[in-house]
């Protein structure tokens, strides 16, 4: 188990904590609502673009190749400029190319506009788990990380309720462009905030360091806790040579299993591809399947909803056990129904509890550990191979289930997906610590502890 936190957990939640939260979670709403709007826009492009299988696809998995891209380069960018200004960036970039993507007049700006969206999505992904969980109290922050989660699957939502709305027009183009909003929210907000003190800290900033704990309504804990993040860092050493200690290695090795898993479980085919599911279970229309997608995004709120009060009392471990055994019963069951040739609302009712399980564990639970069990010198570049990690894994699902459907039928999918949530609540059970309630300069002690056993 890791060391409990001293001063930390004794640090109190402020409104400027939860308002500089909020604001930051505009970035996994956005991440959210791209990666999901292209579902019930894809029903539309096929007949206007005319598109094959492949060619949606490829549409699909562009956006997941510039979020392999934007993840790989974000690590440095946001160790070196800061967290706070990635944001700023992120926020304009949403901006500017939710407007190209809408614009699209054919496949290939279509697909360059989805890439860029994809490579501030990859960027976003990572950098706002990191940021909110550096402003924040070691005893609120798993509640503070999952409020990321929950602003995906916000976005996941929105994205589903726009597609509907859209859907009797079939006006594809609104349906990309309406992130627009959200995206300028996001850059206007985040110009304003402040920056992360572990950053500041780390430049060797500790003025700025201790006059943004105080911004974050630390109060006379703002001193202790930038003690123990200068303690940690004069510890560390220098760079990636603190990943190839022992301790630390493995904490390499869970953060890009967990990454992996998250994706491989098999959520990205029902975020990405729900309508075209349930189109194949017998839906009879594109809209009663666009509309019967919109349950599935509300299911995903509601029960991240419940896993944000969840984390911080059950514990994260025990939360991505009742998650990953879950989902791979479940989706046993979506397999089942396929190979029985049952009816779409057994398919539907089947994806919704398997939403429900990821969402009480692998969504929030994931991002929150990537955030917290990597050393604050290098944070930004460990959590950016993690994250690199995750997209991977969903560009080579989404670029792949539609040809692994033809290939091995639904329901063998579905299977493949269902023994690969079997192995991952083994590999939780046997590696992954619990860190609720620590701060993250304890949860770096364990990790060097672990390696000198």
């Amino acid at each position: 188990m890791v060391e409990a936190s001293t001063a930390r957990s004794s640090s109190p939640l402020s409104g400027a904590v939860v308002l500089t939260s909020g604001v930051a979670t505009l970035g996994g709403l956005l991440f959210g609502y791209d990666i999901s709007v292209i579902s019930g826009a894809m029903l539309f492009l096929r007949s206007d673009f005319h598109l094959t299988d492949s060619q949606i696809e490829f549409v699909v998995s562009t956006l997941l190749a510039g979020a392999l891209v934007g993840s790989a380069i974000v690590g440095y960018s946001a160790d070196r400029w800061g967290r706070r200004m990635v944001l700023v960036v992120t926020g304009l970039g949403f901006t500017l190319f939710s407007v190209l993507s809408g614009l699209s007049v054919g496949l290939t700006s279509l697909a360059a506009a989805r890439f860029f969206i994809g490579a501030f999505a990859g960027i976003a992904s990572m950098v706002v788990p990191l940021y909110i969980a550096e402003v924040s109290p070691a005893r609120y922050r798993g509640a503070l990380v999952a409020g990321n989660q929950l602003a995906i699957t916000v976005g996941v939502l929105l994205a589903y309720l726009v597609d509907y709305a859209f859907a009797a027009s079939q006006n594809w183009r609104w349906m990309f462009m309406s992130a627009v909003f959200p995206s300028f929210a996001l850059f206007v907000g985040m110009i304003f905030l402040p920056e992360s003190p572990r950053w500041l800290a780390r430049q060797g900033q500790g003025d700025r360091a201790l006059a943004s704990f105080h911004r974050l309504g630390r109060g006379n804990e703002a001193e202790a806790e930038l003690a123990e993040v200068e303690g940690a860092l004069h510890k560390e050493g220098e760079g990636f040579r603190s990943l190839f200690k022992p301790g630390f290695r493995r904490a390499v090795i869970v953060g890009v299993v967990l990454a992996s898993i998250q994706s491989f479980s098999g959520i990205d085919t029902i975020v990405f591809y729900a309508p075209e599911v349930l189109t194949r279970a017998g839906y009879p229309s594109a809209k009663a399947a666009i509309l019967a997608t919109v349950g599935i995004g509300v299911m995903m709120v509601l029960i991240t909803a419940v896993s944000m009060f969840l984390v911080d009392w059950l514990g994260r471990r025990a939360l991505l056990l009742i998650s990953t055994g879950g989902m791979g019963g479940t989706l046993a069951l979506v397999g089942a129904a396929f190979h029985s040739h049952a009816t779409g609302i057994a398919v539907f009712y089947e994806l919704m509890v398997a939403v429900a399980f990821f969402g009480v564990g692998l969504g929030p639970v994931v991002w929150l550990l990537i955030s917290e069990i990597y050393p604050t010198k290098i944070r930004g570049a460990a959590m950016s191979l993690a994250t690199l990690s995750v997209w991977a894994a969903d560009w080579l699902i989404t670029g792949t289930f539609l040809s692994l459907v033809r290939w091995a039928s639904p329901a063998g999918a579905y299977w493949i997906y269902a023994f690969i949530c079997v192995l991952s609540c083994a590999f939780c059970y046997a590696f992954v610590p619990e860190t609720k309630g620590k701060s993250l300069e304890a949860i770096e002690r364990y990790w060097h502890h672990l390696g000198e056993r």
